[in-house]
C-alpha cells in the first residue's frame, strides 16, 4: 500500500490507538508495526483469530498478559556466548515464563472450540523445568539463595559469624565508662563496606582508628577502630568469596538458559501475539466493530460503517456519529458524492478507505454490514496539500497526486479523490474532473470521488457502471445531517450555507441575481428529485411495516391450522384403532368356532390382512382428503362417519341375489351364497359370515356373474376372456407382497367358483420374496390340493402351478 496514501487516510493514527489496548511492549511493536496486506489467505486467518478472541473473552474469561516486561535486550544479552545475566534479568525472564505457563493452562480447557487460536496456543513451549531451576537458585527478593550450591552457603554462614564477631568487639568499646561522650550515638553502621561507630568530632582522639565518613553536619566522625582492622578485613575477604560464588552460579544459570534460547524467543513472540490478539478484540468490542466478509467477485458494501477516528473524537465531547452505507459492484463500480461543504463527503471517502485498510490488516470493521472484495492498492489523493516550500499550489499538488496514482495503478484498486479537478478554472475543472473519474473507470478501477460540479453529476446520471450520491443537507435549519443518500445528486447550497453564516443579504441578493438559469434550473431539479426520493424512501419503509404485519398474521394463521390438523390427526388415530378393535371383536367368535387349528390359523392370518388393507385404505383416503380440510371446516366426529371412513357410498335399493358382489360394514368384499328373510351368508375369502341385509351394501356394478365378458385385474396388464370363466392364470409381478397375497386369494376363490382345477401363479423370480409370500398363503390353503413349480416352457421358477379342489 503506499505510504502516503495510508498517511491521507490516517491509517497511523488508528494503529496508535490500536496500540493503547496493548499491555505489553512487545504487544504495543506489533500493533504500531501493522500495515495492510493484498493476501486474501493471510487476512481471513487474521480476521478469524480475532473473531476467536472476541469469542473468548466473552465466552470464557482473560488471556491478559499483565505486566509482562520488555526481554528482547535481555534476550539479545542471552544469545552471546561467554555472556551472564544478572538477577534482575533472570526475574524478568521468569515472569515470562510463568505468564506463559499461566496463559496456556488457562485456554487448554476450550481449546477445541476455538481451532484457530489453539495454533498459536500451541507455539507456547513448556518451560516448567526451566522455570523450577531457575526460581530453585533465585528468590522472590531477586537475592540468591543460599542453597544454590553448598560453597555459598558455607561462606555466608562464616560471613554471618565473622559479622557477629566484629559487632560483639564494637559493643564492648561502645559500654567501656570512660567512653561515655565518645560516641554520638550507640549505634554500629556501615561505611564502604566496613564497620564503624559514631564518635564525636571533638572526641575523635579517644578511639585511635580510621575514620571513613563525616556526617554532613560535621559533628559526627565515622570510625573503624583499630582493633577491628583485621576483623574487617576478614569480612571483605568473605564477601568476595560471596560474590565470585554467585557470579560463578549466574554464569551456569545462564549457560542452561542458552540452551533453551530458541524455545524462549519463541515464548516472547507468542505472548507478544497473544497480547496483540487480545487488544485487536478490544478495539473491535469499544468499536462495536463486525468480521467483514471477504470476496473475490467485486463487491465493496457497507452498512452502518462509521469512521472510528472520528467517534473517538465526538465521544470525548459526548457527540454521537453518523453511520454511512453504499454498495459498489463489478458492474457499478464508481460513485460520485456531492452536496454542501462542511456537509461530511471527506468522511464518506475516509471511512471507506479507512475500513479497507482495517480488513485488509486482520481488524474488524466497524459497521453493521461489510462485504468487501481484497484490493491490491488503496489510492487517496485528499485534502490540501500546497507547499510554498516545494513551490506547489493547491492545484499544482492535486494534478501532481493524480499524475502519482495514475502511474503507479495497479488493479485491483480503491481510488479516493476529495473534489476532483478544483483548484482551476470551474469549467475547466469540470472537464477534468469528468476525464479522470472516466480514466479510473475504464482502468477497472473501484473509485469514488467528491465534487461540487454539476456536469460531474450529469456524468454520473448518464454514465452505466456509476453512481450518483449526496450528503444530506436540511433546508429548513440549513444544516448538514452527514447521511449518505445514495442514487441522487446533491446540490452544495452555497448561497444558503453563507446566509446561515450572517453573509450580508446584499451581497446574497447580487450573487443570486447573477447565478445562470442553467444552475438556478438544476439546483431546482435536484431538489425536486431529492423531494421525490425521500417521498418513495417513506413509502418503502411504510411497505415493510406492512409487509412485517402480515408476515406475523400468516405466521399466526399457519400455527392454527398446524394445531387445528394435530387434533385432527389424533381424533383419526383414536377412530381408527375403535374400528380396528371392533373388527376384531366381531371376528374372534367365529375363530373360536373353527375345530381345524390349520383352518383357524388360516383365518386368523387373512383377518390379520384385512386390518392391515383396512388401516391402509383408510389412512390413503385419509391423506389424499386433507388438503380439502382446511383450518375452517370442523373435523367430522367418528358418529358422523358415512360409509367407510366418511366417503359416502351410494346404495341400490333392489333386492340382493345369490352371486351379488357386496361390501360389509367393516370394509370387507364378498359373494352373497344364501339369502333369506332378512339375513345372508356371504362368503369372505374362505370364510362365510351370517350377516343382516342391511348391514351389506351391493358394489357398483357387481351384480350376480352372468356368461359375459369377465376380466381379472392384476398389477400387469388386464387379461380378458370372453368365456364367462376366469382365466387360468394370474400376474403378481409389481405387486407388493401384502397386494400379491389378496390378489392371489381372490383370484383362487373365483377359480374355484369357475370349476377351474388347475391355475398358474406369475410371481417373477427376483429376490424371491413374492414366492415365498405366495407359498405361505398356499400352503394349508382350504383351495389348494398341491402347489409346484412351472416347468420351463410355462415360466420356470418365475411362476407356480396350483391344482384346486373342486
Amino acid at each position: 500500500m503506499p505510504v502516503q496514501s495510508l498517511q491521507t487516510l490516517e491509517f497511523p493514527a488508528l494503529v496508535e490507538l490500536l496500540a493503547k489496548e496493548t499491555q505489553s511492549i512487545g504487544g504495543r511493536r506489533r500493533a504500531l508495526a501493522l500495515v495492510p496486506s493484498d493476501d486474501a489467505n493471510w487476512i481471513a486467518a487474521q480476521l478469524t483469530l480475532t473473531t476467536e478472541t472476541r469469542r473468548f473473552l466473552t465466552e470464557i474469561g482473560s488471556l491478559s498478559v499483565g505486566d509482562l516486561p520488555d526481554v528482547s535486550e535481555t534476550l539479545g544479552q542471552l544469545r552471546i556466548a561467554g555472556t551472564r545475566l544478572e538477577p534482575e534479568e533472570l526475574q524478568e525472564l521468569l515472569r515470562l515464563m510463568r505468564t506463559g505457563t499461566t496463559l496456556r493452562d488457562t485456554f487448554r480447557p476450550a481449546q477445541d472450540e476455538f481451532p484457530a487460536l489453539r495454533q498459536v496456543f500451541e507455539r507456547v513451549p513448556n518451560l516448567t523445568k526451566t522455570y523450577q531451576s531457575v526460581r530453585r537458585v533465585l528468590l522472590p527478593t531477586g537475592e540468591i539463595d543460599e542453597n544454590a550450591s553448598p560453597e555459598l552457603r558455607r561462606i555466608r554462614h562464616d560471613i554471618q559469624n565473622q559479622r557477629g564477631r566484629i559487632q560483639n568487639q564494637l559493643e564492648t568499646l561502645m559500654r567501656r565508662s570512660e567512653m561515655d561522650q565518645t560516641f554520638s550515638d550507640q549505634v554500629i553502621t556501615q561505611r564502604n563496606g566496613r564497620f564503624v561507630v559514631p564518635v564525636r568530632n571533638d572526641h575523635r582522639g579517644h578511639v585511635p582508628g580510621v575514620v571513613h565518613a563525616m556526617s554532613s553536619s560535621g559533628v559526627t566522625a565515622f570510625v573503624e577502630p583499630l582493633a577491628t582492622i583485621e576483623l574487617n578485613n576478614e569480612m571483605v575477604r568473605l564477601q568476595e568469596l560471596e560474590q565470585a560464588e554467585i557470579a560463578r552460579i549466574l554464569f551456569k544459570v545462564t549457560e542452561a538458559l542458552r540452551q533453551d534460547f530458541p524455545a524462549l524467543e519463541q515464548l516472547a513472540e507468542t505472548l507478544s501475539e497473544v497480547d496483540f490478539l487480545v487488544a485487536k478484540a478490544r478495539f473491535a468490542n469499544n468499536f462495536r466493530c463486525i468480521e467483514p466478509s471477504l470476496n473475490t467477485i467485486g463487491d465493496f458494501h457497507l452498512r452502518e460503517a462509521r469512521h472510528p477516528l472520528l467517534e473517538a473524537n465526538l465521544r470525548k465531547g459526548g457527540g454521537a456519529i453518523v453511520p454511512i452505507g453504499f454498495t459498489l459492484s463489478a458492474n457499478e463500480r464508481v460513485m460520485v458524492i456531492s452536496g454542501p461543504n462542511a456537509g461530511g463527503k471527506t468522511v464518506v471517502l475516509k471511512t471507506a478507505g479507512l475500513c479497507a485498510l482495517m480488513a485488509q490488516s486482520g481488524l474488524h470493521v466497524p459497521a453493521r454490514e461489510a462485504n468487501l472484495c481484497v484490493f491490491r492498492q488503496i489510492q487517496a489523493e485528499i485534502g490540501d496539500h500546497q507547499s510554498l516550500a516545494a513551490n506547489l499550489s493547491t492545484f499544482s499538488s492535486h494534478i501532481t497526486n493524480l499524475k502519482r496514482i495514475s502511474e503507479e495503478l495497479a488493479t485491483p484498486a480503491l481510488v479516493l479523490i476529495d473534489e476532483v479537478g478544483t483548484g482551476t478554472d470551474p469549467d475547466e475543472g469540470a472537464a477534468l474532473g469528468v476525464a479522470v473519474t472516466d480514466y479510473f473507470r475504464q482502468q477497472g478501477t473501484h473509485t469514488i470521488v467528491s465534487t461540487h460540479y454539476n456536469p460531474l453529476k450529469i456524468y454520473a446520471d448518464t454514465t452505466p457502471g456509476v453512481l450518483n450520491s449526496a450528503v444530506e443537507f436540511d433546508t429548513e435549519t440549513l444544516r448538514p445531517t452527514y447521511r449518505l443518500l445514495v442514487r441522487q445528486a446533491g446540490t452544495s447550497s452555497g448561497l444558503e450555507i453563507a446566509r446561515k453564516l450572517g453573509l450580508v443579504e446584499d451581497i446574497l441578493q447580487a450573487a443570486h441575481s447573477r447565478l445562470g438559469s442553467r444552475e438556478a434550473d438544476m439546483t431546482r431539479y435536484l431538489d425536486k428529485l431529492k423531494g421525490e426520493l425521500d417521498y418513495h424512501h417513506d413509502l418503502n419503509i411504510a411497505l415493510e411495516e406492512e409487509r412485517a404485519v402480515l408476515a406475523e398474521r400468516y405466521a399466526k394463521l399457519d400455527h392454527q391450522f398446524a394445531e387445528r390438523e394435530q387434533a385432527r390427526q389424533k381424533i383419526f388415530s383414536e377412530t381408527l384403532h375403535e374400528l380396528r378393535d371392533e373388527f376384531f371383536s366381531q371376528v374372534r367368535p367365529l375363530l373360536e368356532r373353527i375345530s381345524s387349528l390349520t383352518e383357524q390359523q388360516k383365518l386368523q392370518k387373512e383377518a390379520e390382512r384385512a386390518v392391515k388393507k383396512l388401516v391402509t385404505t383408510a389412512s390413503e383416503r385419509q391423506r389424499s382428503n386433507a388438503a380439502l380440510r382446511l383450518v375452517k371446516e370442523p373435523v367430522p366426529p367418528p358418529a358422523e362417519t358415512k360409509g367407510t371412513f366418511g366417503l359416502e357410498e351410494k346404495h341400490d335399493a333392489s333386492p340382493l341375489r345369490v352371486g351379488d358382489r357386496v361390501q360389509t360394514e367393516l370394509g370387507q368384499e364378498g359373494t352373497v351364497e344364501e339369502v333369506g328373510q332378512d339375513m345372508l351368508l356371504v362368503r369372505v375369502g374362505s370364510m362365510r359370515l351370517k350377516t343382516a341385509a342391511r348391514h351389506v351394501t351391493r358394489m357398483a356394478g357387481a351384480e350376480a356373474p352372468k356368461p359375459k365378458t369377465h376380466k381379472v385385474e392384476t398389477s400387469g396388464p388386464t387379461v380378458v376372456t370372453t368365456s364367462g370363466d376366469v382365466l387360468d392364470e394370474i400376474n403378481l409381478i409389481g405387486c407388493t407382497a401384502d397386494e400379491a397375497i389378496m390378489r392371489t386369494d381372490k383370484f383362487l376363490d373365483e377359480a374355484v367358483m369357475s370349476h377351474l382345477s388347475r391355475v398358474r401363479i406369475i410371481h417373477g423370480m427376483g429376490m424371491g420374496i413374492l414366492r415365498r409370500e405366495i407359498d405361505s398363503l398356499l400352503t394349508g390353503h382350504p383351495h389348494v390340493s398341491k402347489f409346484y413349480r412351472a416347468s420351463s416352457n410355462e415360466g420356470g421358477n418365475g411362476a407356480t402351478v396350483v391344482e384346486l379342489r373342486l
